[in-house]
């Protein structure tokens, strides 16, 4: 797999996850500009990586900012270094030579049909290959993706607005252009993704702190502001790369969905057609699995066990 990420707080979390699960074998990072600025993303990857005592996985750096818009950020989520306001050293290791995008491009072709992108962040990089390359959507495996709200839970409603999720808010137009391309698409959605069964809570998280493994100590500290502000944790990104390595988590219902583009109010949405009957003119077919429930034990359990790295 290669993991495609703005790398904050879930994103490291989903980094750690990755290199610990037996069923993954983590190829490749590539950055994004999300959570904060592609630098720090870029940047964020290589620390994980490091204290991780990982040196074979190429982290290259990707796009700066969306297709069309300015860059969005959350640094009043993710700290201003994107991972807790940790303040962890800068990294020894070197990124990548390659442009994230090249380097999707070239692991996808060599390797048809066997990667699997998780994109833990907007969806820049992965629009930016499905334009430079047409065969791209067609070469992969699957792209597991978090993002969206599509209204098939109670908790399916927006985050950066009513109706739409961060990563999707932030370059809808990179999103539209996914979504459209035909590439095989399971979206893991805040539907499932803040169900307080799969939540982590300050008691599951006294068991990370008192864990001493290397992954365990910056799985706390970078952890440290979100818990002490909020009390709990939502998963989302280790939630997306969870269920790659045991599909089993979730159920999913196939769905046609569409990106809004253009209204200020709605930007970002992510429009699914939920009905049960519509007009035989309307021709549209289901483009995208969406997750419609997760096993919120089985996967605080797994994400446990994988986080405290034994």
């Amino acid at each position: 797999m290669i993991l495609d990420a703005d790398t904050g707080v879930d994103d490291a979390l989903a980094i750690i996850l990755v290199c610990h699960s037996p069923e993954l074998k983590l190829r490749a990072i590539t950055a994004v500009s999300g959570n904060v600025d592609v630098d720090k993303t870029s940047a964020n990857a290589l620390k994980v990586l490091e204290v991780l005592g990982i040196s074979n996985v190429p982290v290259a750096r990707g796009a700066r900012r969306p297709l069309l818009r300015g860059p969005e950020f959350a640094e009043h989520f993710h700290g201003r270094d994107g991972l807790g306001d940790s303040n962890l050293s800068p990294p020894r290791l070197q990124l990548d030579r390659r442009h994230a995008t090249d380097l999707l491009i070239e692991e996808v072709t060599a390797n048809r049909k066997r990667i699997t992108v998780v994109a833990t962040g907007p969806l820049t990089n992965i629009a930016t290959a499905i334009l430079r390359d047409p065969e791209f959507g067609q070469n992969v495996q699957e792209l597991v993706m978090m993002g969206g709200a599509y209204g098939v839970t109670p908790y399916g409603y927006g985050n950066a607005n009513p109706a739409a999720e961060f990563n999707v808010y932030a370059d809808p137009e990179a999103a539209s252009i996914v979504f459209k391309s035909g590439i095989p698409l399971t979206a893991v959605g805040l539907d499932i993704t803040t169900d307080p069964k799969a939540t982590l809570t300050k008691e599951l998280h006294q068991r990370i702190q008192e864990t001493p493994t290397q992954s365990a100590k910056i799985a706390a500290l970078i952890t440290r502001q979100l818990i002490s502000r909020d009390g709990f944790i939502h998963l989302h990104d280790p939630m997306a790369a969870a269920i790659v390595a045991d599909p089993s988590l979730v159920t999913t219902k196939k769905y046609h969905v569409e990106i809004e583009t253009v209204s200020n109010l709605t930007r970002g949405q992510t429009v699914t057609d939920r009905r049960t009957r519509r007009p035989e003119s309307d021709r549209r077919t289901p483009n995208t699995n969406v997750c419609t429930s997760i096993d919120g034990g089985r996967f605080l359990g797994l994400f446990l066990n994988r986080i405290i790295g034994r």
